[in-house]
């Protein structure tokens, strides 16, 4: 969306608009843009009003002790003990009781209102009924108690919470100016086609307009400030360049002139004290310029209108008095007929920047708001910051406590501030001990307000900004078309927004009847399931001793015995056997599952040990329904487990059914005696010493044959020679023992050979 910037620029618009000095005839002739706006001061204005009537007119007119402002219809007590009796009344503490539940005045909108002595007479009389009630029931029950009782309170909210919360969303989406156009029926010549001026509406608050609900035009007017004309004379006010504020007024087309000496009954000892040596001297005169006030000729002023700003932060501080008045001196003749621009300027009446190191560097935050968090360190840097802090508020209470800084910030229609609330109490308001802050009654007046724009770090400089960015008048040109689509958009996100907040105010809708919830296991269950989870491993994984003791602790709370069987019996967890409804088939005991898992040390114990009963059948699902009859013996799958069952045959024959295949049966084939055991185990002694001679023979018969090896023939030695004949080289230098032997080695492996050439 383009703007529609007019091609020849309008007189008003030749230089920069400043709110408080619009050109002569602009304000008669311009509107709110937005009927949203117009009704703005209305709707506060009924705000007020029942707020007004919501207080109590409880003062003290022929008794001693006030009325109460709590109950309605309360009139001043002819002494002290009568007001402390009404305090203990049923009366009054019916009504503390309203207000807890946020009861409103009887004018006020609501459903809930405090009640007078008459009503409560009614109310009491009707509670008579539920106290005799209660007292047939043998309870006894107070009026009180009984009237808190028929005291129904609506669960949704109230409907005047409602229209209150939707004002305040609506409040909170309004744009943070006010939008002016020309109009339809202004002069040519006063018209602004396709122009719209803004304005901060925290600026037409402060101006005292919106503060008493008028209008947002007749604030406008009141923002009209007469200009300073006089010109600076030696001696008094020399409007010199406030240094540190250079180019700060340049977007708008003004100077920034230091204000001192401008008041003649302000002397420059009640603002700053002569020894300060910090930023702030840099405003004082030069030697030129310090001449007696009294040789300067009297100047005429117009009534000043005068903000104060006040910024701190990280240890910086910065104060500044400006005033409103735009400085715009006559100019001479030669100066009209040469066409030069008209001077502006603000004037800073008094200013004041110091700086204490109270933070520590990429940390943020003061040294006390870490002592507060319960870290109080006691390092050489943690000191400093203590002493900066302790230093900064001393020269805050120094500066503002300065007879002409009162003055000036009495004088001040609004005092802006940017800081937190924490680190203000105490340092700009609110000061302890007998001496009070110049900033207590702008806040108790609700003339303080915090500045409305983002801000940097507390410097002169800043001040000027954000006076200018405040002051300056926002000018847009947009089309009829382009400002329709802008309402569009603004409205719908108001309607969404106000939608959204109704939606938060409807009663929860009640809960469904026909889907029970689902609750979850409560922590005993979850207890429950964990153990079963550990027991199952113990058996999968054949822990026999862990196992014993487990059962021993938590036999009783786990295995529930079924009808006419042991616990050890009890069948495996619903939520167990789904959860592994994979397995085919799933175990239903211990015994199955131990069984299944091929544990026959676990199964021994089971049967032996614990009695548990091998003829269980094994659960069948819906897909094994049609499946044939199986047991714990048919879910072995190796021979040692089976064995097990074999065995307790063979010697408990009478324990159960060991050979029934039916229902009732374990299904076990045949039992196995120690002597069938001792055969088997004979059998297969002899089946693998079979084996083992067989797979030798078969080596042996893979091995390749190795031939006699030829002697080899005896080297011929001198006749000198020292050897035995038939000795051999390599036995030359050994003993006769060794040697015997080596030769035996010899003719045992040579009889080898003839054995392997015999056997081919």
């Amino acid at each position: 969306m383009t703007n529609a910037i007019p091609k020849e620029r309008h007189a008003f618009l030749s230089a920069p608009l400043y709110a408080f000095d619009l050109p002569a005839g602009l304000v008669p002739n311009v509107h709110i843009r937005s009927t949203e706006d117009e009704a703005y001061g209305e709707v506060h204005a009924n705000d007020k009003a029942d707020s007004g009537e919501r207080v109590a007119t409880g003062t003290s007119r022929a008794g001693f002790a006030p009325a109460c402002t709590l109950c309605p219809g309360s009139v001043p007590f002819p002494s002290l003990c009568e007001q402390r009796a009404h305090f203990r009344s049923l009366w009054h503490r019916y009504n503390l009781v309203l207000k807890q539940r946020g009861a409103n005045p009887p004018s006020a909108p609501g459903a809930l209102h405090f009640v007078t002595h008459a009503e409560l007479d009614t109310l009491a009389a009707d509670a008579e009924a539920d106290m005799e009630a209660a007292e047939k029931e043998d309870e006894e029950v107070d009026t009180l108690s009984a009237l808190i009782a028929r005291l129904q309170v609506n669960a949704a909210p109230d409907a005047d919470d409602h229209s209150t919360s939707a004002k305040n969303v609506y409040d909170a989406l309004r744009s943070p100016l006010v939008w002016f156009e020309s109009k339809p029926d202004a002069a040519p010549e006063m018209r602004l086609a396709n122009t719209q001026l803004g304005i901060y509406r925290d600026v037409l608050l402060a101006s005292g307009g919106l503060r008493e609900h008028a209008s947002a035009l007749s604030a406008l007017a009141t923002l009209q400030t007469p200009p300073i004309t006089c010109r600076p004379v030696k001696g008094g006010w020399t409007g010199k360049h406030l240094q540190g504020t250079r180019g700060v007024g340049r977007a708008i087309q003004m100077q920034v002139l230091d204000g001192d000496g401008l008041l003649p009954n302000l002397d420059h000892g009640d603002l700053y004290d002569l020894s300060d040596t910090d930023e702030s001297s840099a405003s004082d005169t030069s030697a030129d310029d310090e001449a007696p006030a009294e040789h300067a000729p009297a100047q005429t002023l117009p009534p000043l209108r005068l903000w104060t700003f006040i910024m701190q932060g990280g240890g910086h501080f910065a104060a500044a008095v400006v005033a409103l008045n735009i400085y715009s001196p006559q100019r001479s003749e030669r100066a009209r007929a040469k066409g030069s621009r008209v001077e502006r300027g603000i004037v800073v009446l008094a200013h004041k920047t110091f700086h204490r190191y109270t933070t520590r560097r990429k940390q943020g935050g003061a040294q006390s708001a870490q002592d507060a968090s319960g870290k109080h360190a006691k390092s050489a840097g943690a000191n400093l910051r203590r002493y900066g802090e302790a230093q900064l508020r001393h020269d805050i209470h120094s500066l503002l406590g300065r007879p002409g800084w009162r003055a000036l910030i009495a004088k001040s229609e609004q005092v802006w501030v940017r800081t937190s609330m924490r680190a203000a109490n105490g340092v700009l308001w609110h000061w302890p001990g007998s001496q009070t802050s110049p900033l207590d009654a702008p806040y108790r007046d609700r003339k303080l307000s915090h500045i409305p724009i983002p801000t940097k770090r507390p410097t002169l400089g800043e001040i000027m900004r954000c006076f200018f960015e405040l002051t300056r008048v926002k000018v847009a040109h947009l089309t009829p078309e382009q400002l329709a689509a802008q309402d569009d958009a603004e409205r719908e996100a108001i309607a969404r927004a106000l939608r959204a907040d109704a939606a938060g105010h409807l009663p929860p809708p009640p809960p469904p009847t026909t889907r029970p919830r689902k609750s979850k296991p409560d922590r005993v269950e979850a207890k429950r399931h964990e153990r079963w989870e550990r027991l199952v491993a113990m058996v999968r994984k054949g822990k026999l001793d862990t196992l014993a003791q487990f059962l021993a602790r938590h036999e009783e709370d786990l295995l529930v015995a079924p009808d006419g069987r042991a616990a050890i019996d009890a069948p495996l967890p619903d939520w167990w056997q789904r959860a592994n409804k994979h397995a085919k088939p799933v175990p239903g005991t211990l015994l199955q599952l131990a069984a299944a898992a091929d544990q026959p040390e676990i199964v021994q114990y089971l049967l032996v040990e614990r009695r548990a009963d091998p003829t269980l059948p094994v659960p069948q699902n819906d897909d094994t329904s049609k499946a044939a009859l199986r047991t714990a013996y048919d879910l072995c799958g190796t021979k040692a487990s089976r064995a097990v069952f074999r065995r307790l045959m063979a010697e408990q024959p009478f324990w159960w059914d060991w050979g029934g295949m039916e229902q009732g049966g374990a299904r076990v084939p045949s039992a196995l005696t120690p002597a069938m055991q001792e055969a088997q185990a004979s059998k297969t002694r002899s089946r693998r010493n079979a084996m083992r001679e067989k797979m030798r023979e078969r080596d042996e018969a893979k091995a390749p044959s190795v031939p006699e090896p030829a002697p080899a023939p005896a080297p011929a030695l001198p006749w000198h020679a020292t050897q035995k004949p038939g000795a051999s080289v390599s036995d030359a230098g050994l003993s006769e023992e060794v040697k015997m032997r080596i030769e035996r080695e010899k003719r045992a492996r040579a009889a080898e050979a003839r054995i392997q050439a015999l056997r081919k």
